[in-house]
């Protein structure tokens, strides 16, 4: 009975808190990362991806780019630029053995660069047609081209001389006409002066 009852009471080492002794610590706190991830352009990303995916297709696939502002450019360029896509480059001037000489290209693709090159063969040789079809009806010549047309250096430089004193000639009967009506109108001013002087004195 000793024994049990030993047993059951607390050690010293075991004693209880009591309501004077210090609070226990807290549990250390784990450190989280407080740092925000930087936001990212959507659009400037974007961009850069289209442009490197560009890059990265061949050029079969890729179009030729032109400024269709420019105020110079032809009405019929612009409208054929702005509505067909033109390839940058055509297959068969690309085709070397790294690509297997195109074997591979997919025949739409073969259509395009062949109706586009096509097409150019037939503007080039109706503009050629056009210009003979102009120069025989004289649309592209001057007045006075069957003249010009079949003079020498000679008959042009003495053509240019003739031409300028033609001009001096003009020029000085032109300054002469407008100093003899600037002394006419002097002399009419002074017989008008005179005249009223005279019609005083009476």
């Amino acid at each position: 009975m000793e024994s049990s009852s030993i047993a059951a009471l607390p050690r010293k080492d075991q004693s209880q808190p009591s309501a004077n002794d210090p609070p226990p610590p807290p549990p250390a706190q784990l450190e989280v990362d407080t740092e925000k991830p930087t936001p990212s352009n959507d659009s400037t990303s974007d961009t850069t991806n289209a442009s490197s995916t560009t890059q990265q297709l061949p050029p079969e696939y890729q179009l030729h780019e032109v400024d269709l502002t420019d105020p110079d450019m032809d009405p019929l360029e612009y409208t054929f630029r702005r509505y067909v896509p033109v390839p940058k480059a055509y297959f068969w001037e690309t085709a070397n053995e790294s690509n297997q000489f195109h074997q591979n290209l997919p025949l739409r693709i073969k259509l395009w660069h062949n109706t586009i090159y096509y097409l150019g063969v037939c503007l080039k040789k109706a503009e050629a047609g056009g210009e003979i079809v102009a120069n025989v009806l004289g649309l592209n010549s001057g007045e006075f081209d069957y003249v010009t047309s079949t003079m020498s250096e000679e008959q042009w430089a003495r053509s240019r001389e003739s031409s300028e004193r033609r001009i001096g000639e003009r020029r000085a009967k032109e300054e002469e006409k407008q100093v003899r009506m600037e002394k006419e109108r002097v002399e009419e001013e002074v017989v008008k002066d005179v005249g009223l002087s005279s019609r005083d004195v009476l």
